[in-house]
């Protein structure tokens, strides 16, 4: 019989950098066997926030979905927590300040076929919100958005990390031959604490973190239940 293939989502393979050792086992056997509940978080918020980014950086689509969140009926405790921190968030978004040259971009946006990138043997769900891609000077550029919607705020290690690793996913997964990843529009946004990380110039130091927590990873994958 085959073994499971090593797989994790990106936010926890970034917490698991620097997590202690027992918070590494929990992590593994998250990502291992993952909760069957289907419904995702913050659907309605993450759409409003792909809107704006896509809309030139309008508001109106930001306000309307907090007044179509503020007027849903909800009939459980999970829902009512969603609406309430979807609101929040969104609220925490509109004060979020994108480098003024996203702006002076005009790009396509499409979604990923492919969300995940291999490192050190581990199967990495990156799926960015957005793939942005535009031309400049007759070169063709492509980067990414990824939106963070989660209360405990990252550290400025972490974020960069995070957002080294869309620059990474873009060249492993998604740019064209003569695309040139742009690791200035590879943003990793936290959104309940409205900080935007971009790539480094140099993602070389990173992805050497990155590697050695996934073999770290990737050998307590194997060992654990």
């Amino acid at each position: 019989m085959q073994n499971q293939e090593v797989r994790v989502s990106i936010n926890p393979l970034i917490a698991f950098v620097e997590a202690t050792d027992r918070r590494k086992i929990s992590i593994v056997k998250g990502q291992k066997k993952p909760s069957i509940f289907k419904v995702a978080p913050y659907a309605t918020a993450r759409v409003a926030m792909k809107n704006y980014v896509k809309g030139d950086f309008n508001e109106e689509c930001i306000y309307d979905a907090i007044k179509r969140l503020k007027s849903r009926s909800v009939s459980s405790e999970w829902a009512r927590n969603n609406v309430e921190n979807s609101i929040l968030a969104l609220r925490h978004f509109i004060g979020i300040n994108f480098p003024s040259r996203v702006g002076k971009i005009h790009c396509s946006f499409s979604k990923p076929e492919n969300k995940d990138c291999l490192c050190a043997g581990v199967q990495i769900t990156v799926a960015p919100d957005l793939i942005m891609r535009w031309e400049d000077n007759g070169n063709r550029y492509v980067g990414a958005i990824k939106f963070r919607i989660v209360k405990n705020k990252l550290n400025f290690t972490a974020g960069r990390l995070a957002a080294s690793l869309l620059s990474y996913y873009l060249q492993k997964s998604v740019a064209e031959p003569g695309e040139i990843v742009d690791n200035a529009h590879c943003f990793f946004v936290d959104v309940m604490d409205d900080i935007i990380y971009p790539a480094p110039l140099d993602i070389t130091p990173s992805l050497g973190i990155i590697n050695n927590a996934c073999s770290e990873y990737s050998t307590l994958w194997n060992k654990v239940a």
